[in-house]
């Protein structure tokens, strides 16, 4: 796609460098002298052909590195590949035993910006561009609708976000250009506010396209969007460089390791989660919907159909995912992670019995991590349904205090309360446990 390249008047001093030196603070992990060094070697097709070579020969990273340092320089071909890469294709002549995907996983997001800038790659520095250049933003733009309708709407933000941080901090000309695409809601979401503050912004740096463009723009929109825009473009700075933006090595390396004892601790929990009964699990299927038929505290036939309906449930809307992937899925025995989350759905559903169940994992970790807060607020929602072992499992919770987050404190008042409570609803257990609260008492708890 050709974007406003007519009336190119004035602007040939903004060449393809000083545009690459831009997209560098947000893409690059080039010095400045590698920069140029960079922009210097010609034909442009030898830097890309030796990130093919690196691929070819198993060396993904090294690359994915040569690609994204040519891209960043002004390569669209680079840009398109890395597009291919990060959207999980495989390269056509690749060796069968090559495995890229283990070393380079599935970016929706990366791929999206890498398609997105080479599909509004600007060919207005080329004196020709070659076939191979032209093709390579066609096929970029070609795969922008299929690699979109299998992000969720979070993801396609962030991507576009990228992409207009990438071309804040061009050139000139490359914040005309964003203002375009906002214009057309071409790679970015349609916003006239923000093309008429690219606009300004690039006519106040000599772009003679942009002054066209905004007086184009400006009658078309109302006096607020207006004032909106230029107070934006008043206030605008560049975008800056990762490395002062970005996370230290230092603070990724802690949250690695954070995240795995994290981990580690909840496999220990979820490990639990078989001890729940089947009883249970058909109830709260039930109480969902799923129908689960009768409660037997048997695995049956019916109870793995109903399993599989909410298996399937928690899949369906799951883009990422193929048909295949998510049938397979659906094996009519619960994960443990899929038992939590089935209780966590039937809690929500307001059914007493999997408000009790899921209280009490928050109060033994188990699926969950401990939490004694969260355990009483589910605890009490069970018993104001007049659920009697929910009142049973509070007094207990009040006699002897939780540990982990949000540790609750003993409370005899509160305890003797709730065994009182469950003892009259008929629980039986909860008569002895009110007797000896009242026995081992020091005070009074009337």
């Amino acid at each position: 796609m050709t974007i406003m390249m007519q009336n190119w008047t004035g602007m040939r001093n903004w060449t393809g460098a000083k545009r690459a030196s831009g997209m560098r603070l947000v893409l690059g992990a080039l010095t400045a002298s590698a920069a140029m060094a960079l922009t210097s070697l010609t034909p442009a097709h030898a830097t890309f052909e030796a990130g093919v070579q690196a691929y070819m020969n198993g060396q993904y990273s090294q690359a994915i590195d040569i690609w994204r340092r040519f891209a960043v320089a002004g390569d669209v071909r680079s840009k398109k590949i890395l597009g291919d890469i990060y959207s999980g294709k495989t390269l056509e002549g690749a060796s069968a035993a090559a495995t890229p995907l283990e070393e380079i996983p599935v970016d929706n997001v990366q791929a999206l910006l890498w398609y997105s800038l080479a599909a509004y790659h600007d060919f207005t520095a080329y004196q020709t561009p070659s076939a191979e250049e032209v093709n390579a933003r066609i096929l970029a733009e070609q795969r922008l609708p299929e690699i979109r309708a299998r992000m969720s709407t979070n993801d396609v933000n962030k991507a576009e976000k990228l992409v207009s941080q990438t071309f804040e901090a061009g050139s000139a000309y490359d914040i005309y250009r964003l203002g375009d695409m906002y214009q057309k809601g071409a790679g970015v979401e349609k916003d006239n506010t923000r093309a008429l503050q690219m606009y300004a912004l690039a006519k106040e740096r000599g772009v003679g396209e942009a002054s066209a463009a905004y007086e184009f723009l400006e009658p078309l929109m109302g006096p607020k969007e207006i004032k909106k825009a230029l107070a934006d473009a008043e206030k605008w700075q560049p975008p800056l460089p990762p490395e002062h933006t970005g996370k230290t090595r230092q603070q990724e390396e802690l949250e690695r390791l954070k995240k795995e004892l994290e981990e580690i601790k909840m496999a220990d929990a979820l490990r639990a989660v078989s001890d729940i009964d089947v009883e249970l699990v058909q109830r709260a299927l039930n109480a969902l919907g799923f129908r689960a038929g009768v409660v037997d505290n048997q695995l049956g036939p019916s109870t793995r159909a109903a399993i599989r309906r909410f298996q399937y449930s928690t899949v369906a809307r799951d883009r990422d995912m193929t048909e295949d992937e998510k049938q397979a899925i659906v094996t009519g025995v619960l994960t443990p992670r899929q038992t939590v989350d089935l209780f966590a759905d039937a809690a929500d559903a307001d059914h007493p019995m999997s408000q009790y169940v899921y209280g009490i994992m928050h109060v033994r970790g188990i699926g969950v991590e401990q939490d004694g807060q969260q355990a009483v607020s589910w605890l009490e929602k069970a018993a104001d349904q007049n659920l009697a072992i929910a009142h049973y499992a509070l007094g207990v919770v009040f006699r002897d205090g939780t540990t982990g987050l949000n540790e609750v404190a003993p409370d005899e008042r509160k305890s003797a309360l709730h065994l009182a409570q469950a003892s009259a609803l008929g629980y039986r257990p909860a008569n002895d446990a009110l007797r000896r609260l009242s026995f081992e008492s020091t005070r009074d708890i009337q």
